[in-house]
């Protein structure tokens, strides 16, 4: 699985959130999306199924049914400045970080759409990768201007700068060599 994080199970309230791995028509990495987002570019023909999501977890319409994707690749190739493929360590930002992480919190394994500091910036925290993780809205709350030692809670990972894009392609393409898919 192309997946840093243990995944939720899918269900039929929950699988918009997936994360979905997008890879240029070359098969470079690019991002990642919602399943929802995903599901319209595929079925649009903006976007062709690499690897399905294991289990099998069918997505049903009237008139259409099709496997939840794990990976997308894009039809099309998009022309994208390099530095926009290689993160620059020096500049955390929120776009970023929720990259970085998949959307999932960092406490609770949800689905995230803001970021927290673990050491407060109250304290001197900095804006730095090491220090910064997705947080869903509650989690975030419930944290406030505090440690996570002092609110009770325990990070699931350790954050860390990202890895330059070419490691990314290897365990990308290892991954999908294993699984039999190409």
């Amino acid at each position: 699985m192309l997946s840093r994080h243990a995944e939720r199970p899918l269900a039929p309230d929950n699988w918009i959130h997936a994360p979905v791995l997008v890879l240029n028509a070359s098969y470079e990495a690019l991002t990642d999306i919602g399943a929802d987002r995903a599901v319209v570019l595929v079925i649009s023909g903006t976007a062709e199924t690499v690897a399905e999501r294991q289990p099998h977890f069918p997505i049903r319409s009237k008139h259409l049914e099709i496997a939840l994707p794990q990976t997308i690749r894009l039809l099309r190739y998009v022309y994208l400045e390099h530095s926009v493929l290689v993160h620059d360590e020096s500049r955390a930002t929120l776009a970023g970080v929720l990259r970085r992480d998949r959307h999932r919190c960092g406490y609770c394994a949800g689905w995230a759409r803001t970021v927290d500091h673990i050491r407060p910036r109250s304290r001197g925290g900095p804006n730095t990768w090491n220090n910064l993780i997705a947080a869903c809205g509650p989690c975030n709350t419930r944290k406030a201007d505090r440690t996570p030692d002092e609110a009770g809670m325990r990070l699931l990972w350790e954050p860390r700068a990202p890895t330059d894009m070419q490691r990314r392609q290897r365990r990308i393409w290892k991954d999908l060599v294993t699984t039999g898919t190409q």
